[in-house]
Protein backbone atom coordinates (compact mmCIF):
# COMPACT_ATOMS: atom_id res chain seq x y z
CA UNK A 1 0.00 0.00 0.00
CA UNK A 2 1.59 3.18 -1.09
CA UNK A 3 0.72 7.09 -1.68
CA UNK A 4 1.32 8.47 -4.74
CA UNK A 5 0.12 11.61 -7.24
CA UNK A 6 -2.62 10.46 -9.40
CA UNK A 7 -0.46 12.26 -12.33
CA UNK A 8 2.63 10.20 -11.33
CA UNK A 9 0.84 6.64 -11.33
CA UNK A 10 -0.37 7.81 -14.40
CA UNK A 11 2.90 8.81 -16.07
CA UNK A 12 4.42 5.50 -14.68
CA UNK A 13 1.68 3.06 -16.39
CA UNK A 14 2.14 2.11 -19.76
CA UNK A 15 -1.16 0.12 -20.12
CA UNK A 16 -3.54 0.98 -17.81
CA UNK A 17 -6.14 -2.04 -18.10
CA UNK A 18 -9.87 -3.20 -17.29
CA UNK A 19 -11.61 -6.19 -16.26
CA UNK A 20 -12.91 -7.89 -19.29
CA UNK A 21 -16.11 -7.76 -16.79
CA UNK A 22 -15.88 -3.95 -15.53
CA UNK A 23 -18.99 -2.20 -16.77
CA UNK A 24 -19.02 0.61 -13.86
CA UNK A 25 -18.17 3.93 -14.77
CA UNK A 26 -18.75 6.87 -12.16
CA UNK A 27 -17.76 10.10 -13.32
CA UNK A 28 -15.35 11.49 -10.91
CA UNK A 29 -15.68 15.73 -11.19
CA UNK A 30 -12.13 16.06 -10.09
CA UNK A 31 -12.02 19.43 -11.23
CA UNK A 32 -14.81 20.85 -9.04
CA UNK A 33 -13.45 18.84 -5.83
CA UNK A 34 -9.64 20.26 -6.30
CA UNK A 35 -11.22 24.01 -6.69
CA UNK A 36 -12.54 24.03 -3.52
CA UNK A 37 -8.82 24.58 -1.84
CA UNK A 38 -8.21 28.20 -3.42
CA UNK A 39 -4.57 28.33 -1.47
CA UNK A 40 -3.79 25.19 -2.96
CA UNK A 41 -2.24 23.86 0.07
CA UNK A 42 -4.39 20.64 1.08
CA UNK A 43 -3.49 17.18 -0.30
CA UNK A 44 -6.61 16.11 -1.53
CA UNK A 45 -6.96 12.23 -1.17
CA UNK A 46 -9.03 10.63 -4.17
CA UNK A 47 -9.34 7.06 -2.61
CA UNK A 48 -8.07 3.50 -3.15
CA UNK A 49 -7.34 2.40 -6.54
CA UNK A 50 -6.83 -1.63 -6.33
CA UNK A 51 -4.42 -3.37 -9.18
CA UNK A 52 -3.28 -6.29 -10.37
CA UNK A 53 0.47 -5.80 -11.41
CA UNK A 54 0.70 -8.36 -14.86
CA UNK A 55 4.33 -7.13 -16.40
CA UNK A 56 6.19 -4.05 -14.68
CA UNK A 57 4.89 -0.56 -15.74
CA UNK A 58 1.20 -2.68 -17.20
CA UNK A 59 -1.40 -2.47 -14.43
CA UNK A 60 -4.83 -3.90 -14.04
CA UNK A 61 -7.21 -1.97 -12.42
CA UNK A 62 -9.91 -3.99 -10.42
CA UNK A 63 -11.22 -1.35 -8.34
CA UNK A 64 -10.70 2.62 -8.96
CA UNK A 65 -10.59 2.84 -12.92
CA UNK A 66 -13.35 5.46 -13.00
CA UNK A 67 -10.95 7.80 -11.09
CA UNK A 68 -8.18 7.19 -13.80
CA UNK A 69 -10.35 7.51 -16.70
CA UNK A 70 -12.13 10.69 -14.77
CA UNK A 71 -8.48 12.15 -15.06
CA UNK A 72 -7.58 11.58 -18.33
CA UNK A 73 -10.85 12.91 -19.34
CA UNK A 74 -9.83 16.15 -17.86
CA UNK A 75 -6.41 16.15 -19.83
CA UNK A 76 -7.60 15.32 -22.96
CA UNK A 77 -9.80 18.84 -21.89
CA UNK A 78 -7.13 21.15 -21.08
CA UNK A 79 -5.30 19.80 -24.10
CA UNK A 80 -8.89 20.64 -26.43
CA UNK A 81 -8.97 24.32 -24.44
CA UNK A 82 -5.54 25.14 -24.65
CA UNK A 83 -4.51 24.12 -28.39
CA UNK A 84 -3.24 26.16 -30.81
CA UNK A 85 -3.20 29.38 -28.41
CA UNK A 86 0.28 29.59 -28.12
CA UNK A 87 3.44 27.52 -28.82
CA UNK A 88 3.92 26.78 -25.50
CA UNK A 89 0.52 25.75 -24.87
CA UNK A 90 1.26 23.45 -27.77
CA UNK A 91 4.97 22.13 -26.51
CA UNK A 92 2.82 21.47 -23.18
CA UNK A 93 -0.12 19.66 -24.71
CA UNK A 94 2.18 17.25 -26.45
CA UNK A 95 3.96 16.56 -22.98
CA UNK A 96 0.52 16.12 -21.39
CA UNK A 97 -0.47 13.23 -24.07
CA UNK A 98 2.91 11.39 -24.38
CA UNK A 99 3.00 11.50 -20.32
CA UNK A 100 -0.57 10.61 -19.47
CA UNK A 101 -2.60 9.65 -22.48
CA UNK A 102 -1.03 7.91 -24.80
CA UNK A 103 1.85 5.45 -24.98
CA UNK A 104 3.48 5.04 -28.40
CA UNK A 105 0.20 7.05 -30.26
CA UNK A 106 -1.92 4.42 -28.71
CA UNK A 107 -3.92 5.31 -25.80
CA UNK A 108 -3.03 4.24 -22.40
CA UNK A 109 -6.48 3.38 -21.31
CA UNK A 110 -7.42 -0.47 -22.01
CA UNK A 111 -11.18 -0.88 -21.91
CA UNK A 112 -13.89 -3.04 -23.11
CA UNK A 113 -14.43 -2.59 -26.39
CA UNK A 114 -17.48 -0.68 -26.23
CA UNK A 115 -15.98 1.68 -24.01
CA UNK A 116 -12.74 1.81 -25.63
CA UNK A 117 -13.91 2.88 -29.19
CA UNK A 118 -15.74 5.55 -27.59
CA UNK A 119 -12.36 6.75 -25.44
CA UNK A 120 -10.65 6.45 -28.37
CA UNK A 121 -13.03 8.82 -30.60
CA UNK A 122 -12.53 11.26 -27.73
CA UNK A 123 -8.90 11.52 -27.23
CA UNK A 124 -8.21 11.49 -31.38
CA UNK A 125 -11.07 13.88 -32.26
CA UNK A 126 -12.92 11.62 -34.17
CA UNK A 127 -16.78 12.52 -35.04
CA UNK A 128 -18.98 11.43 -32.57
CA UNK A 129 -22.35 9.84 -33.28
CA UNK A 130 -25.99 11.37 -31.10
CA UNK A 131 -25.75 8.32 -28.76
CA UNK A 132 -21.96 8.70 -28.05
CA UNK A 133 -22.67 11.94 -26.74
CA UNK A 134 -25.20 11.00 -24.50
CA UNK A 135 -22.64 8.69 -23.11
CA UNK A 136 -21.24 9.61 -19.13
CA UNK A 137 -17.65 9.72 -20.89
CA UNK A 138 -18.43 12.59 -23.35
CA UNK A 139 -21.01 14.53 -20.53
CA UNK A 140 -18.21 14.21 -18.34
CA UNK A 141 -16.19 15.88 -20.95
CA UNK A 142 -18.34 18.65 -21.26
CA UNK A 143 -18.72 20.05 -18.27
CA UNK A 144 -14.79 20.51 -18.36
CA UNK A 145 -15.02 22.01 -21.28
CA UNK A 146 -17.26 24.46 -19.97
CA UNK A 147 -15.69 24.58 -16.24
CA UNK A 148 -12.84 25.76 -17.92
CA UNK A 149 -14.12 27.96 -20.09
CA UNK A 150 -16.29 30.08 -18.10
CA UNK A 151 -13.95 30.19 -15.10
CA UNK A 152 -11.33 31.08 -17.78
CA UNK A 153 -8.61 28.00 -16.25
CA UNK A 154 -5.22 28.76 -17.26
CA UNK A 155 -3.74 25.38 -17.96
CA UNK A 156 -0.71 25.89 -15.22
CA UNK A 157 -3.29 26.56 -12.63
CA UNK A 158 -5.21 23.32 -13.41
CA UNK A 159 -1.89 21.67 -12.87
CA UNK A 160 -0.85 22.89 -9.99
CA UNK A 161 -4.23 21.66 -8.58
CA UNK A 162 -3.40 17.96 -10.21
CA UNK A 163 -0.58 17.94 -8.25
CA UNK A 164 -2.11 17.74 -4.95
CA UNK A 165 -4.67 15.26 -5.98
CA UNK A 166 -3.13 11.58 -4.14
CA UNK A 167 -4.50 7.90 -4.92
CA UNK A 168 -3.66 5.18 -2.32
CA UNK A 169 -2.67 2.05 -4.79
CA UNK A 170 -3.39 -1.05 -3.22
CA UNK A 171 -1.46 -4.21 -4.93
CA UNK A 172 -3.86 -6.74 -4.79
CA UNK A 173 -1.72 -9.62 -6.79
CA UNK A 174 -2.88 -12.27 -4.25
CA UNK A 175 -6.59 -11.78 -4.17
CA UNK A 176 -8.88 -13.35 -7.07
CA UNK A 177 -9.52 -9.91 -8.97
CA UNK A 178 -12.97 -11.12 -10.12
CA UNK A 179 -13.99 -11.50 -5.93
CA UNK A 180 -12.77 -8.68 -5.15
CA UNK A 181 -14.07 -6.40 -7.76
CA UNK A 182 -17.10 -8.00 -7.09
CA UNK A 183 -16.98 -6.64 -2.94
CA UNK A 184 -16.34 -3.06 -4.63
CA UNK A 185 -19.27 -2.79 -6.82
CA UNK A 186 -22.01 -5.46 -5.42
CA UNK A 187 -23.94 -2.16 -4.14
CA UNK A 188 -24.01 -0.29 -7.36
CA UNK A 189 -26.73 0.06 -9.62
CA UNK A 190 -24.32 -0.39 -13.36
CA UNK A 191 -23.08 -4.02 -12.04
CA UNK A 192 -23.80 -6.45 -14.59
CA UNK A 193 -23.70 -10.22 -12.35
CA UNK A 194 -24.67 -11.84 -15.29
CA UNK A 195 -21.51 -10.78 -16.80
CA UNK A 196 -19.36 -11.96 -13.82
CA UNK A 197 -21.55 -15.19 -13.80
CA UNK A 198 -20.39 -15.55 -17.45
CA UNK A 199 -16.52 -14.85 -16.36
CA UNK A 200 -17.03 -17.72 -13.47
CA UNK A 201 -18.16 -20.64 -15.78
CA UNK A 202 -15.53 -19.59 -18.44
CA UNK A 203 -12.95 -20.21 -16.17
CA UNK A 204 -14.39 -23.68 -15.45
CA UNK A 205 -14.87 -24.18 -19.21
CA UNK A 206 -18.49 -24.20 -19.61
CA UNK A 207 -19.52 -20.41 -21.27
CA UNK A 208 -21.44 -22.01 -24.03
CA UNK A 209 -23.89 -23.79 -21.94
CA UNK A 210 -24.49 -20.10 -20.18
CA UNK A 211 -24.41 -18.93 -23.66
CA UNK A 212 -27.17 -21.08 -24.15
CA UNK A 213 -29.65 -20.02 -20.80
CA UNK A 214 -28.92 -16.27 -22.34
CA UNK A 215 -30.39 -17.44 -25.79
CA UNK A 216 -33.51 -19.19 -23.79
CA UNK A 217 -34.41 -16.00 -22.74
CA UNK A 218 -33.51 -14.36 -25.93
CA UNK A 219 -30.39 -12.26 -24.09
CA UNK A 220 -33.00 -10.43 -21.98
CA UNK A 221 -31.17 -9.24 -19.08
CA UNK A 222 -34.17 -9.39 -16.89
CA UNK A 223 -35.79 -12.06 -17.36
CA UNK A 224 -32.52 -13.92 -17.02
CA UNK A 225 -32.09 -12.46 -13.30
CA UNK A 226 -35.45 -12.81 -12.27
CA UNK A 227 -34.80 -16.48 -13.59
CA UNK A 228 -31.69 -17.00 -11.30
CA UNK A 229 -33.05 -14.79 -8.03
CA UNK A 230 -36.17 -17.48 -8.01
CA UNK A 231 -34.07 -20.35 -9.29
CA UNK A 232 -31.68 -20.14 -6.29
CA UNK A 233 -34.98 -19.85 -4.04
CA UNK A 234 -36.32 -23.22 -4.91
CA UNK A 235 -33.47 -24.86 -5.19
CA UNK A 236 -30.97 -24.21 -2.41
CA UNK A 237 -31.72 -22.91 1.58
CA UNK A 238 -29.31 -19.56 1.54
CA UNK A 239 -28.73 -18.16 4.89
CA UNK A 240 -29.40 -14.18 4.69
CA UNK A 241 -30.83 -15.01 1.24
CA UNK A 242 -30.72 -11.96 -1.30
CA UNK A 243 -32.21 -11.94 -4.46
CA UNK A 244 -30.50 -8.55 -5.27
CA UNK A 245 -26.95 -10.71 -5.40
CA UNK A 246 -27.10 -13.16 -7.68
CA UNK A 247 -23.53 -13.58 -8.95
CA UNK A 248 -22.63 -14.74 -5.20
CA UNK A 249 -25.26 -16.44 -4.77
CA UNK A 250 -24.82 -18.56 -8.25
CA UNK A 251 -20.72 -19.29 -7.06
CA UNK A 252 -22.44 -20.14 -3.66
CA UNK A 253 -24.57 -22.72 -4.89
CA UNK A 254 -22.51 -23.89 -7.78
CA UNK A 255 -19.26 -24.43 -5.47
CA UNK A 256 -21.24 -26.64 -2.79
CA UNK A 257 -23.23 -28.59 -5.56
CA UNK A 258 -20.17 -29.73 -7.35
CA UNK A 259 -18.99 -31.24 -4.25
CA UNK A 260 -21.62 -33.94 -5.33
CA UNK A 261 -22.24 -34.28 -8.97
CA UNK A 262 -19.91 -32.87 -12.29
CA UNK A 263 -19.81 -29.24 -13.44
CA UNK A 264 -21.74 -30.36 -16.99
CA UNK A 265 -24.23 -32.33 -14.64
CA UNK A 266 -25.23 -29.03 -12.64
CA UNK A 267 -25.27 -26.47 -15.34
CA UNK A 268 -27.54 -29.21 -17.13
CA UNK A 269 -29.81 -28.52 -14.70
CA UNK A 270 -29.86 -25.04 -14.69
CA UNK A 271 -30.48 -24.87 -18.80
CA UNK A 272 -33.57 -27.13 -17.90
CA UNK A 273 -35.34 -24.78 -15.35
CA UNK A 274 -34.33 -21.94 -17.69
CA UNK A 275 -36.05 -23.31 -20.24
CA UNK A 276 -39.24 -24.40 -18.02
CA UNK A 277 -39.22 -20.43 -16.24
CA UNK A 278 -39.25 -19.00 -19.54
CA UNK A 279 -42.35 -21.33 -20.69
CA UNK A 280 -43.98 -20.00 -17.15
CA UNK A 281 -42.97 -16.04 -18.38
CA UNK A 282 -44.38 -16.25 -21.31
CA UNK A 283 -47.80 -18.91 -20.87
CA UNK A 284 -46.18 -20.71 -22.99
CA UNK A 285 -48.01 -24.14 -22.33
CA UNK A 286 -50.06 -26.39 -24.93
CA UNK A 287 -53.01 -27.67 -22.09
CA UNK A 288 -55.65 -24.82 -22.27
CA UNK A 289 -56.77 -25.11 -18.66
CA UNK A 290 -53.23 -24.88 -17.40
CA UNK A 291 -52.31 -21.60 -19.74
CA UNK A 292 -55.32 -19.91 -18.92
CA UNK A 293 -54.98 -20.06 -15.20
CA UNK A 294 -51.36 -19.16 -15.87
CA UNK A 295 -52.72 -16.34 -17.66
CA UNK A 296 -55.02 -15.10 -14.51
CA UNK A 297 -51.81 -15.56 -12.00
CA UNK A 298 -49.92 -13.02 -14.56
CA UNK A 299 -52.74 -10.71 -14.64
CA UNK A 300 -53.50 -10.62 -10.48
CA UNK A 301 -49.29 -9.74 -10.24
CA UNK A 302 -48.39 -13.01 -9.22
CA UNK A 303 -44.59 -12.70 -10.31
CA UNK A 304 -43.71 -13.51 -6.24
CA UNK A 305 -45.04 -16.72 -6.99
CA UNK A 306 -43.50 -18.08 -9.96
CA UNK A 307 -40.21 -19.29 -7.62
CA UNK A 308 -42.78 -21.85 -6.11
CA UNK A 309 -44.05 -22.26 -9.46
CA UNK A 310 -41.34 -23.30 -11.46
CA UNK A 311 -41.00 -25.75 -8.36
CA UNK A 312 -44.17 -27.63 -8.86
CA UNK A 313 -43.65 -27.41 -12.78
CA UNK A 314 -40.36 -29.14 -12.50
CA UNK A 315 -41.98 -31.74 -10.69
CA UNK A 316 -45.20 -32.15 -12.95
CA UNK A 317 -42.78 -32.32 -16.01
CA UNK A 318 -40.70 -35.00 -14.28
CA UNK A 319 -44.16 -37.12 -13.75
CA UNK A 320 -44.14 -36.81 -9.68
CA UNK A 321 -47.88 -35.05 -9.97
CA UNK A 322 -50.20 -35.61 -12.07
CA UNK A 323 -51.93 -32.56 -14.36
CA UNK A 324 -54.91 -32.21 -12.09
CA UNK A 325 -53.14 -31.80 -9.07
CA UNK A 326 -50.36 -28.92 -10.85
CA UNK A 327 -53.83 -27.61 -12.39
CA UNK A 328 -55.34 -27.38 -8.67
CA UNK A 329 -52.57 -25.88 -7.32
CA UNK A 330 -52.36 -23.14 -9.73
CA UNK A 331 -56.02 -22.27 -9.57
CA UNK A 332 -55.31 -22.28 -5.58
CA UNK A 333 -52.48 -19.65 -5.88
CA UNK A 334 -54.34 -17.55 -8.49
CA UNK A 335 -57.23 -17.73 -5.88
CA UNK A 336 -54.95 -16.50 -3.11
CA UNK A 337 -53.77 -13.54 -5.70
CA UNK A 338 -57.16 -12.23 -6.06
CA UNK A 339 -57.64 -12.13 -2.55
CA UNK A 340 -54.55 -10.79 -1.52
CA UNK A 341 -55.43 -7.99 -4.20
CA UNK A 342 -58.77 -7.33 -2.50
CA UNK A 343 -57.58 -7.54 1.72
CA UNK A 344 -54.49 -6.32 3.21
CA UNK A 345 -54.72 -8.79 5.68
CA UNK A 346 -54.67 -11.90 3.89
CA UNK A 347 -52.15 -14.72 4.25
CA UNK A 348 -48.26 -14.60 3.40
CA UNK A 349 -47.27 -16.67 0.57
CA UNK A 350 -44.97 -18.73 2.18
CA UNK A 351 -48.11 -19.58 4.57
CA UNK A 352 -49.95 -20.83 1.45
CA UNK A 353 -46.45 -22.61 0.40
CA UNK A 354 -46.89 -25.14 3.65
CA UNK A 355 -49.99 -25.68 2.93
CA UNK A 356 -50.04 -26.36 -0.88
CA UNK A 357 -46.74 -29.19 0.08
CA UNK A 358 -48.83 -30.52 2.81
CA UNK A 359 -51.83 -30.75 -0.15
CA UNK A 360 -48.93 -32.49 -2.34
CA UNK A 361 -47.86 -34.99 0.07
CA UNK A 362 -51.43 -35.96 0.78
CA UNK A 363 -51.87 -36.72 -2.66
Amino acid sequence: MRAVSLLEFLNSAKDVCSLEYDECFHPADILSLINEDEQFVQRINFGIIYVHTKIQDKYTIIGGLSGIISLSLLLHAVCECYKKTSPRNDSAIRTIRSKYLLNNKRSKLRLKPAAQELYDKIINHERLSGREKDSKMFKLLHKFWSDIKENKLQAAHIFKMLQRVFVTIVDADEIPARELYYTLHKNSPDLNQLVLIQNYLKNLGIENDWTHILEIFNHRNDDVNLFLSDYFVTKYNFSNYKREHIYENFVNYFDTMLQYIPKETLISQIKRSAGYYRDILNINISNDELKQVLINIKLHNGDDTYAYILNVFEDYMDGNISEPIFLEILKTIDEYLKNRADSQNNIDFNELIQYLNAFITCK
